[in-house]
């Protein structure tokens, strides 16, 4: 929880002034902060000119912007990235593990009550795998027969999206495997869907993960349906010891990647459009 210093403290009322939650308030020249109102977003410390304010009394740091990437920098970061789905077998350290899902602490959130739980154990990945193999069969049997895609067609004008991804699920039922190969580890986000914008904060949460791994090379791929599908069985619900109030918000394949991209895409742009006008491609 946030500390206060208060021989440090010079009264500025900064940090009161900053807080969205409107939490914070000077009284008789003294902080005092409304903890039940307080989302935990720390802006406060980042911003107080005296460190008086601190996390559970560690006192903050000053920026260090030699640190910080260049925009050449970033770029190459973002094209460097792809979604890894062949494996090699090697495991991960389990402090790179760690290290990997702590950088989510600083994605953007509305959701301050997510946890992170790692599987590496070979055992329960390979369990996970098979449940998902299981859906992956249903869905093929059931979903892609040409009268029920007509009728989504129909219904739901995906038939591109559904078609597009029979070929992806007859191919894992043909090899036997849901995922193309086991990760070395997945991490799941999860926690309670009640609270507002769960779901984005944990995608912001993932996002900061997979560049943190790109930066140690550790190749990574969101799971895409598989929370909706995980989050849904029991088995892996009891397998991950989810209490009956959190789901599964997100999950990410981590491993040492078994191929390797070298080219960098170029033509691939996202439409613009500006202030209501007509989109226009760049």
């Amino acid at each position: 929880m946030i500390t206060i210093e208060n021989d440090k403290c010079n009264a500025c009322g900064i940090c009161a002034r900053i807080c969205h939650e409107h939490c914070m308030t000077l009284t008789n020249n003294s902080l005092v902060i409304n903890f039940e109102f307080c989302s935990t977003c720390t802006q406060c410390i980042a911003i107080c000119p005296k460190k008086a304010l601190s996390w559970d009394n560690q006192p903050p740091t000053a920026f260090d912007k030699t640190l910080l990437p260049s925009i050449d920098q970033l770029e190459e970061l973002y094209q460097e990235r792809r979604s890894i789905r062949f494996f090699k077998k090697d495991k991960i350290d389990h402090r790179q593990l760690e290290e990997i899902v702590k950088s989510s602490i600083y994605a953007p959130t509305e959701n301050f009550h997510l946890r992170a739980i790692i599987v590496d154990d070979e055992a329960i990945l390979t369990e996970l795998e098979q449940m998902l193999m299981k859906i992956t069969k249903r869905i093929n049997r059931f979903i892609f027969r040409p009268r029920v895609l007509s009728v989504l067609s129909r219904v739901t004008g995906l038939s591109h999206t559904y078609l597009r991804s029979k070929a992806k699920v007859e191919n894992a039922v043909k090899r036997g495997y849901a995922f193309s190969s086991q990760p070395s580890a997945m991490v799941f986000i999860v926690g309670e869907k009640r609270l507002p914008l769960s779901d984005a904060s944990a995608q912001f949460a993932l996002a900061n993960m997979i560049y943190y791994a790109q930066a140690m090379g550790i190749g990574n791929c969101l799971c895409g349906n598989g929370p909706l599908f995980f989050d849904k069985s029991k088995k892996t619900r009891n397998l991950l010891k989810l209490p009956s109030r959190e789901h599964i918000l997100g999950a990410l394949s981590l491993g040492y990647s078994a191929i390797k991209f070298t080219n960098k895409v170029r033509g691939k742009v996202m439409p613009i459009q500006w202030n209501g006008g007509r989109s226009t491609v760049q």
